[in-house]
């Protein structure tokens, strides 16, 4: 791997490690501070929301100053979003603190997967965003895992100062390894990406692997810890088993990459719906469901770089601005999988959200194996 991949890839492990962390260490945070659980989860909704409104109005500045000084300037807005959530000394400076993050993360992931494909060697990009990908397995143990080990062991801005830490130094290593990339372009926005074609597709199959993903997500620790009770170390076991099927999935990418586009995306989505049904089957069995989350994680990463690297050879003059509208879509499917369900958990537990999961995994995988107009 070259040194500008093994940089992108820490990037996306730093920001996405800063996206997940909170989530598992909010009582901690929300008892030092002296607030209800429920007000330090108004950080994470900040973060979000900041994320989604960064990723559609900022993120398209990389068309013109170029992906790679978008990224150094998200990076600068993450060192200093991280030092003041680790500073923070109430509830409200928290919950500002991680909007900035948010701002930051908004502008760097777009970034971050438009730069893979033009680090790579002509016929290589989709193998480079693969690898790009893999760093969310670092984020998934750091920002999971981790965080709440060292919360529990160290406290919780130490996990925000470590954070910072790893910041400063791929920041560093960004000016020492520079990363050029394409400027220059005519101003774009939202709107101007929206009229490329193939985007309504592209971003329609995203929503397909993110939404049927966040809505079975979302409810997986209170079915390992309450229904099964296995508490959250259980349900930690398999986020981590999810996190090594992720980067075993790196051993497929050049294999994938030679077959055509669509039939990529109808194997890796086709084969969420067949994960999501075997879950809906056997999720009341804590063994099945280790073994189903190696296989989950696995065909995850292989739908998640079907859609970037689809999206991403749309239009080279648009890509931060498309690459903002999927993460913004990404957030569409944190939210709404959280929301819509909620009412299919509490009907029929995990077993009715991987159904649900499963029709919408297979409706983008009828998606990309219909054929595209050129």
């Amino acid at each position: 791997m070259s040194r500008p991949l093994v940089l992108l890839t820490a990037a996306v492990s730093v920001v996405g490690a800063v996206s997940m962390a909170l989530s598992p260490i909010v009582s901690t945070v929300a008892a030092d501070l002296g607030a209800a659980p429920a007000q330090a989860v108004q950080a994470t909704a900040a973060f979000g929301f900041a994320t989604m409104g960064s990723a559609l109005f900022l993120a398209p500045r990389a068309d013109v100053i170029g992906a790679d000084r978008a990224l150094a300037q998200a990076l600068n807005v993450q060192i200093v979003a991280l030092a003041l959530t680790m500073l923070a000394p109430g509830i409200w400076w928290l919950i500002a603190a991680q909007a900035l993050c948010g701002i930051g993360a908004g502008m760097a992931l777009p970034a971050i997967y438009g730069l893979a494909p033009q680090m790579a060697k002509p016929g290589e990009e989709s193998r480079a965003v693969g690898l790009v990908l893999s760093g969310w397995v670092l984020a998934l143990t750091a920002g999971v895992a981790g965080a709440g080990f060292v919360a529990e062991y160290l406290g919780w801005r130490t996990v925000y100062a470590l954070f910072l830490i790893f910041a400063v130094v791929l920041r560093t290593a960004l000016l020492r390894v520079p990363l050029t990339a394409a400027r220059g372009h005519a101003p774009t926005s939202p709107l101007t990406a929206l009229k490329v074609p193939g985007i309504g597709r592209g971003l329609f199959a995203g929503l397909c692997l993110m939404l049927s993903f966040y809505g079975t997500y979302a409810f997986l620790g209170a079915h390992v810890g309450d229904a099964l009770g296995r508490g959250s170390d259980g349900a930690g076991v398999v986020t981590l088993i999810y996190g090594a099927g992720f980067g075993l999935s790196l051993f497929l990418d050049r294999p994938l990459a030679r077959l055509p586009q669509g039939l990529t995306g109808a194997l890796a989505l086709g084969g969420l719906a067949l994960v999501y049904g075997g879950m809906a089957m056997t999720g009341a069995a804590y063994a099945a469901l280790l073994i189903l989350a190696l296989l989950w994680g696995i065909v995850q990463h292989a739908g998640l770089n079907f859609v970037v690297s689809r999206l991403a050879a749309l239009d080279a003059r648009q890509r931060g601005a498309i690459m903002g509208l999927n993460s913004a879509m990404t957030y569409v499917g944190v939210t709404g999988g959280a929301m819509l369900f909620r009412l299919p958990y509490e009907a029929g537990g995990l077993a009715a959200c991987a159904i649900w999961s499963a029709a919408i995994a297979l409706a983008g995988a009828v998606e990309a194996a219909v054929p595209r107009r050129s």
